[in-house]
Protein backbone atom coordinates (compact mmCIF):
# COMPACT_ATOMS: atom_id res chain seq x y z
CA UNK A 1 0.00 0.00 0.00
CA UNK A 2 1.35 3.59 -1.01
CA UNK A 3 1.43 6.53 1.41
CA UNK A 4 -1.25 7.94 -1.05
CA UNK A 5 -3.97 5.12 -0.71
CA UNK A 6 -7.08 3.74 1.18
CA UNK A 7 -7.67 0.26 0.44
CA UNK A 8 -11.21 -1.06 0.95
CA UNK A 9 -12.25 -4.76 1.33
CA UNK A 10 -15.83 -5.81 1.14
CA UNK A 11 -17.17 -8.85 2.11
CA UNK A 12 -20.90 -11.03 2.53
CA UNK A 13 -20.59 -12.79 5.72
CA UNK A 14 -22.98 -15.07 5.22
CA UNK A 15 -21.50 -16.71 2.21
CA UNK A 16 -17.74 -16.85 4.03
CA UNK A 17 -19.48 -18.74 6.87
CA UNK A 18 -19.10 -21.69 5.25
CA UNK A 19 -14.85 -21.58 5.97
CA UNK A 20 -16.33 -20.59 9.88
CA UNK A 21 -13.56 -22.60 11.05
CA UNK A 22 -10.63 -20.36 9.90
CA UNK A 23 -11.98 -16.92 10.54
CA UNK A 24 -12.62 -18.05 14.37
CA UNK A 25 -9.25 -19.50 14.28
CA UNK A 26 -7.39 -16.45 14.78
CA UNK A 27 -9.68 -14.59 17.21
CA UNK A 28 -8.50 -13.83 21.02
CA UNK A 29 -10.13 -15.11 23.67
CA UNK A 30 -11.94 -12.34 24.41
CA UNK A 31 -13.19 -12.40 20.77
CA UNK A 32 -14.51 -15.53 21.49
CA UNK A 33 -16.23 -14.81 24.50
CA UNK A 34 -18.09 -11.94 22.96
CA UNK A 35 -19.13 -14.42 20.25
CA UNK A 36 -20.78 -16.35 22.51
CA UNK A 37 -22.91 -13.78 24.10
CA UNK A 38 -24.85 -13.49 20.89
CA UNK A 39 -28.22 -15.38 20.83
CA UNK A 40 -29.10 -16.18 17.44
CA UNK A 41 -26.17 -18.47 15.52
CA UNK A 42 -26.92 -15.99 12.65
CA UNK A 43 -25.50 -13.07 14.34
CA UNK A 44 -22.64 -15.03 16.21
CA UNK A 45 -21.40 -16.83 12.81
CA UNK A 46 -21.14 -12.63 11.23
CA UNK A 47 -19.08 -11.52 14.16
CA UNK A 48 -16.64 -14.24 14.14
CA UNK A 49 -16.35 -14.12 10.35
CA UNK A 50 -15.84 -9.90 10.38
CA UNK A 51 -13.58 -10.47 13.19
CA UNK A 52 -11.54 -13.06 11.78
CA UNK A 53 -11.58 -11.89 8.36
CA UNK A 54 -10.21 -8.28 9.87
CA UNK A 55 -7.05 -9.82 11.53
CA UNK A 56 -6.43 -11.86 8.27
CA UNK A 57 -6.57 -8.68 5.84
CA UNK A 58 -4.80 -6.74 8.73
CA UNK A 59 -1.97 -9.81 9.08
CA UNK A 60 -1.39 -9.00 5.22
CA UNK A 61 -0.57 -5.81 5.54
CA UNK A 62 1.22 -5.94 8.65
CA UNK A 63 3.20 -9.12 7.92
CA UNK A 64 2.25 -11.24 10.38
CA UNK A 65 -0.10 -14.13 11.56
CA UNK A 66 -3.77 -13.29 12.07
CA UNK A 67 -3.82 -14.27 15.08
CA UNK A 68 -0.98 -12.16 16.23
CA UNK A 69 -2.18 -9.02 15.59
CA UNK A 70 -3.09 -6.82 18.93
CA UNK A 71 -5.70 -4.33 19.47
CA UNK A 72 -6.02 -1.59 21.96
CA UNK A 73 -9.25 0.44 22.71
CA UNK A 74 -9.97 4.02 22.91
CA UNK A 75 -12.28 5.30 25.47
CA UNK A 76 -15.18 4.97 23.34
CA UNK A 77 -14.23 1.51 21.96
CA UNK A 78 -12.75 2.16 19.08
CA UNK A 79 -9.98 -0.44 18.09
CA UNK A 80 -6.09 1.08 17.52
CA UNK A 81 -3.25 -1.51 16.32
CA UNK A 82 -1.07 -1.82 19.40
CA UNK A 83 2.32 -3.62 19.92
CA UNK A 84 5.44 -3.68 17.52
CA UNK A 85 3.26 -4.31 15.01
CA UNK A 86 1.56 -0.66 15.16
CA UNK A 87 4.55 1.12 14.05
CA UNK A 88 4.91 2.65 11.60
CA UNK A 89 0.94 3.42 11.94
CA UNK A 90 -1.53 1.46 10.15
CA UNK A 91 -5.11 2.88 10.56
CA UNK A 92 -8.46 0.81 9.86
CA UNK A 93 -12.06 1.13 10.23
CA UNK A 94 -15.02 -1.74 10.44
CA UNK A 95 -18.44 -1.27 10.12
CA UNK A 96 -21.06 -3.86 8.90
CA UNK A 97 -24.50 -3.94 7.90
CA UNK A 98 -27.06 -6.43 7.19
CA UNK A 99 -24.20 -9.14 6.35
CA UNK A 100 -22.56 -6.93 4.68
CA UNK A 101 -19.17 -5.87 5.95
CA UNK A 102 -16.35 -2.67 5.29
CA UNK A 103 -13.27 -2.81 6.17
CA UNK A 104 -10.92 0.28 5.60
CA UNK A 105 -7.02 0.83 5.84
CA UNK A 106 -4.89 3.35 5.18
CA UNK A 107 -1.01 4.45 6.30
CA UNK A 108 -2.33 8.02 6.21
CA UNK A 109 -4.32 9.17 8.91
CA UNK A 110 -7.07 7.99 11.14
CA UNK A 111 -10.57 7.31 8.84
CA UNK A 112 -13.36 5.95 9.56
CA UNK A 113 -15.71 3.80 7.32
CA UNK A 114 -19.86 3.27 7.97
CA UNK A 115 -22.38 0.99 5.75
CA UNK A 116 -26.20 0.84 5.81
CA UNK A 117 -28.55 -1.09 3.77
CA UNK A 118 -31.13 1.15 2.33
CA UNK A 119 -34.75 0.49 4.17
CA UNK A 120 -37.84 2.44 4.55
CA UNK A 121 -37.63 4.11 7.95
CA UNK A 122 -41.28 5.17 9.05
CA UNK A 123 -39.69 7.72 11.78
CA UNK A 124 -37.32 9.23 9.70
CA UNK A 125 -38.65 12.23 10.01
CA UNK A 126 -38.17 11.96 13.91
CA UNK A 127 -34.61 10.79 13.60
CA UNK A 128 -33.85 13.55 11.56
CA UNK A 129 -35.84 16.13 13.95
CA UNK A 130 -33.37 14.62 16.31
CA UNK A 131 -30.23 13.93 14.66
CA UNK A 132 -29.82 16.30 11.53
CA UNK A 133 -29.22 19.98 11.66
CA UNK A 134 -31.64 22.17 10.09
CA UNK A 135 -29.72 22.62 7.14
CA UNK A 136 -29.93 18.70 6.73
CA UNK A 137 -33.93 18.63 7.47
CA UNK A 138 -34.33 20.92 4.80
CA UNK A 139 -32.66 19.13 2.44
CA UNK A 140 -34.51 15.93 3.12
CA UNK A 141 -37.16 17.19 3.17
CA UNK A 142 -36.65 19.13 -0.36
CA UNK A 143 -36.12 15.76 -2.13
CA UNK A 144 -38.27 13.61 -3.89
CA UNK A 145 -40.02 10.66 -1.92
CA UNK A 146 -38.30 7.94 -4.11
CA UNK A 147 -35.12 9.24 -3.50
CA UNK A 148 -35.61 10.36 0.23
CA UNK A 149 -34.68 7.27 2.35
CA UNK A 150 -31.09 7.04 0.43
CA UNK A 151 -30.67 10.40 1.07
CA UNK A 152 -31.41 9.91 4.31
CA UNK A 153 -28.80 7.03 4.91
CA UNK A 154 -26.56 8.91 3.08
CA UNK A 155 -26.32 11.26 5.11
CA UNK A 156 -26.77 8.86 8.66
CA UNK A 157 -23.24 7.22 7.29
CA UNK A 158 -21.29 10.61 6.28
CA UNK A 159 -21.86 11.58 9.85
CA UNK A 160 -20.87 8.72 11.30
CA UNK A 161 -17.95 7.29 9.01
CA UNK A 162 -16.36 11.24 10.61
CA UNK A 163 -17.44 10.02 14.40
CA UNK A 164 -15.98 6.75 13.74
CA UNK A 165 -12.74 8.84 12.69
CA UNK A 166 -12.74 10.96 15.44
CA UNK A 167 -13.51 8.16 18.11
CA UNK A 168 -15.92 10.27 19.26
CA UNK A 169 -19.94 9.30 21.05
CA UNK A 170 -22.47 8.77 18.13
CA UNK A 171 -25.50 10.22 20.28
CA UNK A 172 -24.78 13.38 21.15
CA UNK A 173 -22.40 14.24 18.43
CA UNK A 174 -24.80 13.36 15.26
CA UNK A 175 -26.32 16.78 15.79
CA UNK A 176 -23.43 18.90 15.99
CA UNK A 177 -21.83 17.30 11.85
CA UNK A 178 -23.32 18.68 8.66
CA UNK A 179 -22.83 16.79 5.64
CA UNK A 180 -24.25 17.04 2.11
CA UNK A 181 -26.96 14.27 1.20
CA UNK A 182 -28.45 14.90 -2.07
CA UNK A 183 -27.66 11.66 -4.04
CA UNK A 184 -26.60 13.95 -7.21
CA UNK A 185 -24.20 15.63 -4.74
CA UNK A 186 -20.16 14.57 -3.96
CA UNK A 187 -19.91 13.84 -0.71
CA UNK A 188 -18.97 16.56 1.37
CA UNK A 189 -18.19 17.54 5.33
CA UNK A 190 -20.17 20.88 5.82
CA UNK A 191 -19.67 21.98 8.89
CA UNK A 192 -18.40 20.90 12.70
CA UNK A 193 -19.56 22.56 15.17
CA UNK A 194 -20.64 25.41 12.63
CA UNK A 195 -17.08 25.63 11.47
CA UNK A 196 -16.94 25.17 7.86
CA UNK A 197 -12.71 26.03 8.02
CA UNK A 198 -12.64 22.97 10.48
CA UNK A 199 -14.39 20.57 8.04
CA UNK A 200 -12.42 21.74 4.88
CA UNK A 201 -9.77 19.95 6.17
CA UNK A 202 -12.15 16.75 6.03
CA UNK A 203 -12.30 14.85 3.03
CA UNK A 204 -15.26 12.62 2.42
CA UNK A 205 -16.08 9.82 -0.08
CA UNK A 206 -19.02 8.28 -1.25
CA UNK A 207 -19.26 4.69 -1.32
CA UNK A 208 -21.65 2.26 -3.26
CA UNK A 209 -20.13 -1.31 -1.76
CA UNK A 210 -23.34 -3.35 -3.00
CA UNK A 211 -26.87 -3.11 -4.48
CA UNK A 212 -29.02 -1.43 -1.97
CA UNK A 213 -26.26 -0.49 0.64
CA UNK A 214 -24.66 3.20 1.01
CA UNK A 215 -21.72 4.02 2.85
CA UNK A 216 -19.18 6.83 3.50
CA UNK A 217 -15.06 7.03 4.24
CA UNK A 218 -14.12 10.20 6.09
CA UNK A 219 -10.30 10.85 6.70
CA UNK A 220 -8.79 14.57 8.01
CA UNK A 221 -6.44 14.35 4.59
CA UNK A 222 -6.49 15.32 1.41
CA UNK A 223 -8.46 13.38 -1.46
CA UNK A 224 -6.25 10.01 -1.69
CA UNK A 225 -6.43 7.06 -3.89
CA UNK A 226 -8.58 4.64 -3.59
CA UNK A 227 -8.71 1.04 -4.20
CA UNK A 228 -11.32 -1.69 -3.46
CA UNK A 229 -11.83 -5.13 -2.98
CA UNK A 230 -14.19 -7.65 -2.42
CA UNK A 231 -12.77 -10.92 -0.70
CA UNK A 232 -14.75 -13.71 -1.86
CA UNK A 233 -13.04 -16.64 0.04
CA UNK A 234 -11.26 -18.10 -2.83
CA UNK A 235 -9.90 -14.89 -4.60
CA UNK A 236 -9.85 -10.87 -4.17
CA UNK A 237 -11.40 -9.03 -6.60
CA UNK A 238 -11.22 -5.33 -7.80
Amino acid sequence: MADDEIHIWCAGLDKLVSDLPAFAGPLSESERKRADRFQFDRDRNRFIVRHGLLRMILGRYLNIEPARVTFAYESRGKPLLYGPAAMPPFHFNLSHSNGLALIAGTRQAALGVDVERVLSVPEADQIAAKFFSPREGAMLNAIPVEQKMEAFFHCWTRKEAYLKATGEGIADALPRIEVSLTPSQPARLLKINGDALAASLWTLSALAPAPGFVGALAIKAGRLKIASWRWTGNSDQN
